[in-house]
C-alpha cells in the first residue's frame, strides 16, 4: 500500500485509479451516511477524488490512504454542510414552497432505506457520522478520534448519545414499529 500511496504522491495517475477503485465504495458508504442522499453522496465522492488528485503531492503517507480520502471527504461534507446551514437560515424568508418540496425528498428518500437506516438518517450529522465509523466501518474508539479531529472521550459520548437518541426515534415513531425491540438498539 504505501508503494502505491507514493506513486499517486508523484502525481502517477493509473495508481490514483487504482487508489479510487479500491476506495470509491467504501468512501460512497460514509458519503451516504453523512449526505442522506445517493446523488450528494456521489458528488461528495466525486468533489473528493478531485480534491484527492490535486492534494496528492502533499500527501505525506503518515496514514493510510482510505484514512486521507476520509479526511477529505469529511472536510469537503462539512464545508457544504455549513453552506447548506446558512441556506436553510434563510429559507423561511424565501418562501415555505421550496421548503416543503425539500421535505418531501427527504422523507421518499427516507422511506426508500431500510427501516433501521431510515432512523438513522433522522439523527444530526454528527451522530450519524459516529455510527457509521463504529457500526458500518467496525473502527476502534481511537482511529474514529483521530478522523474526527475530536478527544476520544467525546466519540464515547457520542456514540452514547446517537444510540439513546436513536431509541428514541425508533420508540416514537410508528413507521419503525417493524424493527427489532428498541432495548436491542442499547446491546450496540
Amino acid at each position: 500500500m504505501i508503494d502505491s500511496a507514493e506513486a499517486v504522491r508523484k502525481g502517477d495517475r493509473d495508481a490514483f485509479r487504482m487508489l479510487a477503485s479500491q476506495h470509491g465504495e467504501r468512501l460512497y458508504h460514509a458519503g451516504l451516511a453523512l449526505c442522506r442522499d445517493h446523488s450528494d453522496a456521489q458528488d461528495l465522492v466525486q468533489e473528493t477524488f478531485v480534491e484527492a488528485l490535486r492534494s496528492a503531492p502533499r500527501f505525506e503517507g503518515r496514514s493510510v490512504p482510505y484514512t486521507w480520502l476520509y479526511g477529505i471527504l469529511r472536510r469537503r461534507f462539512l464545508r457544504g454542510y455549513r453552506k447548506k446551514a446558512r441556506f436553510f437560515r434563510i429559507l423561511p424568508l424565501i418562501g415555505r414552497e421550496a421548503q416543503a418540496s425539500r421535505s418531501e425528498e427527504i422523507n421518499k428518500a427516507e422511506r426508500s432505506l431500510d427501516p433501521l437506516m431510515a432512523a438513522v438518517t433522522r439523527l444530526p450529522a454528527k451522530y450519524r457520522e459516529i455510527l457509521f465509523l463504529r457500526y458500518i466501518e467496525n473502527r476502534r474508539i481511537a482511529e474514529i478520534a483521530a478522523l474526527t479531529s475530536v478527544a476520544e472521550g467525546t466519540v464515547k459520548s457520542r456514540i452514547h448519545h446517537a444510540l439513546r437518541r436513536l431509541r428514541l426515534v425508533i420508540e416514537s415513531e410508528p413507521e419503525y414499529s417493524e424493527l427489532p425491540d428498541a432495548e436491542r438498539v442499547d446491546e450496540l
